[in-house]
């Protein structure tokens, strides 16, 4: 019986081994389909390349200034500062005028009626003075219509008067009168012109002055001012206005002698002020230095020894004044374009001092251009022993070089030709 049992049991372990696993409602078994795809290998990221080292920025190109500044000697930094005249009738470039630039290097050239002959000797002349030089110069001269006009006989119809032109009382006619003379001044070579008058005529008895002004009152002579500078720009030229700080109500012509102001602060701030303001706020590139005295004013100083007993008795020019220069045109009036002196063998100078204190002492005071010194080369070698001797410094020397080769930069690079 008991083998039965066993024989049994055995037998029923035989039969559910042999039983389809599909068929078996309690038993499951998972077999997994077989793998057509090989197995993923974990990802590789890129080993990134070796980078140069941070390199530095490359650095800015100089300015037009400071191009300018590195590359000029002393000597021709200092060459800039003076505008010489041609010898008397010289209409070609010469072995003289070569031998001159030569030994100094000048920034500029104030041509007279003498220097002009024709059209194209001119423009023939102004070429040639270019290109003796690395560094174009300023090629200046008087042109303001009526009485006073260099080149006026080469073209026609001629400019008339200020005077005439402010009796219009129409600013356009200013406008007109200064584009004209100056597209024929570009024409020419011709880069700079002295000139809008900025004087009032307030005295009849002024001659040297006279119908050069634009009228008696401010505000003829303001309106004026204003267009011509205007004009002039759109003429292709530099405007410098003149005589700083008033030479309309004078009796005295500084070409002969020295001449007076004889009015106060309230005057000038009220009237003679007035048109120089409208020219500056027209965007005039220079402001001429009349060789005025100023005796009411109290406030020059002696900037050289021999200053000292005109300081004292009033009489000191405004040439030599940086109350007038610094104080009141720069820092009052807020003008920062060319301050330019009147010519400086004009006798109201050449009477009473050397040529070496009057190019020291101008430039001392503020000047930036020195117009005609008698000899240009004691002016020259007087500013060179100026700055060895600590007169001044490379700094005050670049204030005004600064303001040179922006005027230069406008005038060659942005300013309209013709």
């Amino acid at each position: 019986m008991k083998f039965f049992a066993l024989l049994l049991f055995a037998l029923f372990l035989v039969a559910c081994a042999t039983v389809d696993p599909v068929d078996d409602p309690v038993r499951v078994v998972y077999d997994p389909p077989p793998r057509d795809y090989p197995e993923e290998e974990p990802p590789v990221y890129p080993v990134p390349p070796d980078l140069p080292p941070d390199l530095p920025p490359e650095p800015p190109e100089p300015s037009f200034e400071d191009y300018w500044l590195a590359r000029l000697t002393l000597e021709e930094k200092i060459g800039q500062l003076i505008m010489i005249r041609l010898p008397w009738q010289t209409t070609a470039v010469n072995a003289g005028v070569r031998d001159l630039i030569e030994a100094v290097p000048v920034g500029g050239v104030i041509l007279f009626a003498d220097n002009v002959a024709s059209i194209r000797q001119l423009q023939t002349l102004t070429e040639d003075l270019q290109a003796l030089v690395c560094l174009p110069m300023f090629i200046a001269t008087d042109e303001e219509g009526g009485r006073v006009s260099r080149i006026g006989r080469l073209f026609t119809p001629p400019v008339p008067p200020a005077f005439d032109i402010g009796r219009r009382g129409d600013p356009a006619a200013a406008y007109t009168a200064a584009q004209t003379i100056g597209r024929r001044l570009a024409t020419l070579g011709i880069n700079m012109n002295f000139a809008p008058v900025a004087d009032i005529w307030s005295n009849p008895a002024n001659t040297v002055i006279g119908n050069r002004a634009f009228g008696r009152d401010l505000e003829t002579v303001g309106d004026m001012v204003e267009a011509s500078v205007r004009g002039f720009a759109s003429g292709g030229v530099l405007s410098v206005v003149k005589h700083f700080p008033g030479h309309g109500d004078t009796y005295e012509d500084s070409h002969y002698q020295l001449a007076f102001h004889p009015h106060g602060r309230e005057r000038f701030d009220e009237m003679e002020a007035v048109p120089f303001l409208r020219g500056i706020r027209a965007g005039s590139d220079g402001v001429m230095i009349g060789h005025i005295s100023t005796p009411a004013f109290e406030e020059n100083r002696s900037l050289l020894y021999w200053m000292a007993p005109w300081v004292e008795s009033g009489a000191l020019p405004a040439t030599f004044s940086d109350f007038w220069l610094q104080d009141v045109l720069r820092g009052e009036m807020g003008f920062d374009g060319l301050i330019i002196t009147d010519a400086l063998d004009m006798r109201a100078l050449s009477d009473h001092f050397t040529c070496a204190q009057i190019a020291l002492g101008a430039f001392l005071a503020g000047a930036d251009i020195l117009l005609m010194p008698i000899n240009p080369r004691q002016a020259f070698q007087a500013l060179l022993d100026g700055y060895h001797s600590g007169l001044f410094d490379l700094h005050r020397l670049h204030q005004s070089l600064r303001r040179i080769l922006r005027a230069k930069q406008a005038l060659y690079v942005q300013r309209p030709q013709g």
